[in-house]
């Protein structure tokens, strides 16, 4: 039988029990996170603003510096074309660039209605071709205005167009793809020429579904409707002009210009008829005066005999320069050049 404690034996080990520091319990150390090599960690609150969205199926090709370039591009064709157009159709047209997107070609063919008017046309020398799309209203209201109407509008699925008037439309889309190689100047020489027509967009390809394209598109008003222009450029056919797309490439563009350009316009120039009038001088004669010269008569000019004359180019004064005769021709000797004051129209 064990030794009974006393209670003095139970208080002195008590006391020795209380003297012996207390352990705190020791927190565990969290278990090492496995990162997996395909699904990273959830981000933080901070790290999570950084991330933007991303359609694999829909990647950006075109970056957003080059979509502003062409933004700048076209809002200069919208200001070239309605002065052409309302040339043309002899009356007020305004035109604005709506959006400038960048979308798949499947899309692009989803959104254009049936029938319509599209036209397939090349940028020589790039490869492949681009969509030339214009409302049908907006083409009713053209021919209406064209044919001495008021340009008034009509049902556009009610008829589609006559042989006549496609003709008419053709050279109306000549001229609006020769405003746009005047406006694409600025990055390289191309020359537009229309393929094709087409009134289903079903019938058009220009590219694979999927594949990526910029669609331009235009809103032209008149007094009497309105209507929508697009035009759809492939990636295909940017791909070779795409580094000159950037805001730097472009604007050393516009700051200089190239021998081929200078080469292009001296072309153009030199098959441009011009009227040449040189003026001798100018007097004022009341209608009395003016039935009553004979031959033989002197009138006073507001020149002295010496002084050199005004050359005119289309009424507009540009050289001056004495006249003369070589053979049996009669000549003009260029001695200045008229400088344009400012102010003056162009």
């Amino acid at each position: 039988m064990g030794e009974i404690l006393s209670q003095a034996a139970i208080d002195s080990f008590m006391a020795g029990l209380s003297a012996v520091p207390s352990q705190q319990p020791v927190a565990a150390a969290p278990a090492p996170q496995v990162v997996h090599p395909f699904f990273p960690p959830p981000l933080t609150g901070a790290e999570n603003k950084k991330v933007n969205l991303y359609d694999f199926t829909r990647p950006d090709r075109i970056s957003k510096d080059q979509i502003s370039t062409l933004r700048n591009l076209h809002e200069g064709y919208a200001r070239l074309l309605t002065t052409t157009l309302t040339s043309l159709l002899r009356t007020v047209v305004d035109i604005s660039l709506q959006s400038v997107e960048q979308l798949t070609y499947g899309e692009v063919i989803k959104s254009i209605s049936t029938p319509s008017c599209i036209y397939v046309f090349q940028m020589e020398p790039l490869e492949s071709s681009a969509i030339f799309d214009v409302s049908p209203s907006l083409i009713f209201i053209m021919l209406d205005r064209l044919f001495g109407g008021q340009g008034r509008t009509i049902d556009s699925t009610s008829r589609e167009m006559t042989d006549i008037e496609k003709t008419v439309i053709y050279k109306i889309i000549e001229r609006s793809l020769a405003d746009l190689k005047v406006v694409w100047e600025n990055i390289g020489i191309f020359s537009p020429k229309i393929e094709n027509y087409e009134i289903n967009p079903q019938f058009v390809q220009i590219a694979p579904p999927g594949d990526t394209v910029v669609l331009v598109t235009l809103e032209v008003r008149t007094k009497t409707g309105s209507g929508l222009m697009s035009l759809c450029f492939p990636f295909v056919l940017l791909e070779s002009i795409i580094d000159k797309l950037s805001g730097e490439s472009w604007i050393s563009a516009q700051k200089t210009t190239t021998q081929e350009t200078r080469r292009m316009v001296e072309r153009e120039l030199s098959s441009t008829n011009a009227m040449l009038r040189a003026e001798i001088g100018s007097t004022q004669l009341s209608v009395r005066d003016f039935l009553q010269l004979s031959v033989g008569d002197v009138m006073v000019l507001d020149k002295l005999a010496q002084s050199d004359l005004v050359m005119h180019i289309e009424d507009r004064p540009k050289f001056l320069g004495k006249p003369g005769v070589v053979g049996r021709n009669k000549s003009f000797q260029i001695t200045g050049i008229i400088d344009r004051e400012v102010g003056d129209e162009d």
